[in-house]
């Protein structure tokens, strides 16, 4: 069940193509998530999440955002989750790749929303 978003946009560096939807609330984001439109407590609202595209797909996954929260929080924690799924395996040793993709990815999508909201 998709909730109609703010925004919706693609943002890729190294061979991860996302896409990104921005929802109203966290409630918006719970119901897509989990296809129920009614919570029992604010502390199980999904305040974003990851979804992975199945492999025949032009997108790695979609990463959906609650336009009303810490974006500053929510964007690396689930372009963490994209970059590791297209990854697969990432080491200590070797995890630079990794942190690249991820800030890249972060500030990519962050500066989108923001220049959207005339920021």
């Amino acid at each position: 069940m998709k909730s109609k978003a703010l925004m919706v946009f693609t943002v890729s560096y190294g061979g991860i193509r996302l896409k990104v939807r921005v929802l109203p609330h966290a409630k918006d984001v719970y119901t897509e998530c989990t296809g129920v439109k009614k919570w029992r407590t604010r502390a199980e609202l999904p305040r974003a999440f990851f979804q992975a595209s199945p492999r025949s797909r032009k997108y790695t996954g979609t990463v959906v955002l609650s336009g009303n929260d810490d974006l500053n929080e929510l964007v690396p924690h689930e372009v963490t989750h994209a970059a590791l799924h297209k990854m697969q395996c990432v080491t200590s040793n070797d995890d630079e790749a990794l942190a690249t993709t991820v800030g890249i990815l972060s500030s990519r999508i962050i500066r989108k929303i923001a220049k959207r909201r005339g920021v």
